[in-house]
């Protein structure tokens, strides 16, 4: 199952990549840029971006990104706006996916960092309890027994929730660099 889900990531993948739009603008010296990212844009200069779609340039035999074959073709235009709702996969824009990642990945680091920790102070505990067979010894050590026992299952959930995330961003097609 899970070669299926990262061979399909994959192709989705190299297939996004070989439909890129390429960005084009003049700065205010005269430099003709070209990216492949709409964010990479001075603000300034969004109202004047010119989009080459490299899906039509496969269309025509042509290699994609190469330059129009008449003269008289000119790079599709669109506006910015419309160029960011393309950007937008399951509903969802690149700061949202990207935020849902760090969210989960952060919170599953946290979790894991302090574990030891933990760990070790319940190992402490365990040896108290060995030496003075107090209750507060005996409770202390449950205590921190089951905070572990609670993270563990939080981390079971949280990844998961990443692995559905990561099913969702695949079959949305959300960019592998989104999901980082």
């Amino acid at each position: 199952m899970r070669v299926a889900v990262m061979l399909s990531m994959l192709i989705i993948g190299f297939a996004m990549i070989a439909h890129a739009d390429i960005y084009q603008w003049v700065d205010s010296k005269g430099v003709v840029n070209f990216t492949d990212d709409i964010n990479t844009v001075p603000i300034k200069y969004q109202k004047k971006v010119k989009i080459i779609s490299t899906g039509e340039a496969s269309d025509g035999g042509a290699v994609a990104g190469a330059p129009p074959q008449s003269a008289q073709e000119k790079p599709k235009e669109q506006p910015v706006e419309q160029t960011q709702r393309q950007n937008t996969y399951g509903g969802q824009d690149e700061r949202w996916w990207r935020s849902q990642y760090a969210g989960l990945r952060g919170e599953i680091a946290q979790l894991q960092a302090n574990l030891p920790a933990k760990r070790e102070e319940a190992e402490q505990l365990r040896r108290q309890l060995v030496i003075y067979t107090y209750a507060r010894n005996r409770v202390a050590y449950r205590d921190k027994l089951d905070e572990i026992q609670r993270d563990e299952d939080r981390i079971s959930t949280l990844t998961r929730q990443l692995s559905d995330l990561d099913a969702q961003a695949a079959s949305a097609g959300v960019p592998f660099e989104w999901r980082k």
